[in-house]
């Protein structure tokens, strides 16, 4: 992940300059095909399942692949009907018996990889036939397959297959995949029942929206009414804000709402992005709704050379049903190289977090510039062009800058020794993109930074 951050080191006048860190305003709509009757990896967004063209029969099969993430975990493709953690079935038997599964698959198997098909027959809640089945040979051709099943009676089914061997904890090796396609049950006469979209030419599309350079829970929510972590129009500043929601979701399980600028690992949150600055504290505007006694927390760690040298945060309980200031110091920071943010929403199903405008708060430096008596910026927001009044009180070497928000120069003037007076300067920003930017004044030596916005 990449991200621009903010690299400030500058003298404001009054107090404190607070620098908005993050606005939710960038927000990425995807879109994945789900197959139908089946739950598979496009409800974490991966598209480890697919729609192949490359079908035994009709237009299309599903293709299940191993792949690497860009956190360095290794996802894995597969399809299901009913539940492995309590053997709950997921579609019906009208066959007297059944006697096997059959079907087809195509496949490429880096070496020392498999697939595992899995079957369970059950009658009236208790199993009756079915087992653990591996693919171990690579085929380039369309290559049927059958696996002993051995229920003389069964009324429900759960049938699925996955890359590698997840049972065991084996998620595959990147690079291996499997086609399967027609897949049946057959009874020991012969007679055959197609199992749900056999030949899985039944697909829907479902579409969600990424917030840009964040990693959010949502992943493993996908196709659900409702995400974790959504994008809202009811924003404090700009035109969104991130909303966390807490939900039972469709497998009867509460939701988890989080987003991180890091990574989510397996046991912790890693990662983070470059920063530099000694900020004295965060600040952010949040609503809250709580589903009962409900606590959100905004957590900050800056780190240098991977390891943290500084920790802040907040907990938020009470309710707030317009947007609320909220802040916490930080102290002690020597210069971090990246910073990893985490936000969460609450635990209790019905709870709704939504946070906007993350700013960092920075110090104001030791000394005023006291020989410049005032620095206007007009219009701001600004369209087209930017007009800087500035009065001095005394002679001075005035040099002049416009920064972007990550620090980078996009226009100096050297004014040289200027008498006392009052002075007028234009700038033409109408091709600069929307967004924050400064102007830096060095005056002798000295700094002084006004902020302007650019529709």
């Amino acid at each position: 992940m990449k991200k621009i951050l903010l690299s400030l080191s500058v003298i404001f006048s009054g107090i404190a300059a607070s620098a908005q860190f993050e606005g939710f305003e960038n927000w990425t709509q995807n879109s994945i095909q789900s197959l139908e009757d089946y739950e598979t990896s496009a409800s974490e967004g991966l598209i480890t399942t697919s729609q192949s063209t490359d079908a035994h029969s009709g237009t299309y099969s599903v293709k299940l692949e191993v792949q690497q993430l860009l956190g360095g975990d290794t996802a894995f493709g597969y399809f299901i009907s009913g539940n492995p953690d309590d053997m709950t079935p997921g579609q019906q038997v009208t066959l007297n018996d059944v006697d096997s599964v059959v079907g087809y698959y195509k496949a490429d198997f880096v070496s020392g990889d498999s697939a595992l098909f899995i079957v369970v027959t059950t009658l009236m809640g208790n199993p009756t036939g079915g087992n653990l089945y591996y693919i171990t040979q690579s085929a380039s051709n369309w290559t049927r397959f059958a696996f002993y099943v051995g229920a003389g009676a069964a009324d429900s089914l759960m049938i699925g297959a996955a890359n590698g061997d997840p049972v065991n904890e084996i998620n595959g090796i990147p690079g291996s995949w499997i086609l399967f396609d027609d897949i049946q049950l057959k009874s020991s006469s012969g007679v055959t029942q197609n199992i749900l979209n056999n030949s899985f030419e039944n697909w829907s599309p479902i579409t969600w929206d990424n917030l840009n350079n964040w990693e959010t829970s949502s992943q493993w929510y996908i196709g659900e009414p409702v995400l974790p972590v959504m994008k809202t129009t009811d924003a404090y500043s700009g035109n969104f804000a991130v909303e966390l929601n807490t939900f039972i979701d469709s497998r009867g399980d509460t939701s988890w709402a989080s987003l991180t600028n890091g990574h989510f690992g397996e046991n912790q949150i890693t990662g983070g992005v470059p920063f530099s600055g000694n900020p004295t504290s965060v600040e952010f505007y949040y609503q809250f709704a709580p589903s009962g006694l409900d606590t959100a927390y905004v957590n900050v760690e800056f780190k240098k050379t991977g390891f943290m040298s500084q920790w802040g945060g907040t907990s938020i309980i009470n309710a707030a049903s317009s947007y609320t200031l909220a802040n916490f110091p930080l102290f002690g920071l020597n210069s971090p190289d990246s910073v990893l943010i985490n936000i969460q929403g609450g635990r209790k199903p019905g709870t709704q977090f939504i946070v906007d405008h993350l700013s960092f708060v920075f110090p104001v430096g030791v000394s005023e510039i006291v020989d410049v008596e005032k620095i206007v910026a007009y219009p701001n927001p600004v369209k087209e062009v930017l007009n800087i009044r500035f009065n001095l009180k005394v002679d001075k070497n005035i040099k002049l800058r416009l920064v972007d928000i990550t620090g980078k120069e996009l226009t100096n003037i050297d004014f040289g020794n200027l008498s006392v007076g009052t002075y007028n300067q234009t700038f033409n920003v109408s091709n600069y993109s929307s967004g924050v930017y400064f102007i830096e004044f060095l005056i002798d030596g000295q700094k002084k930074v006004e902020r302007f916005v650019v529709e």
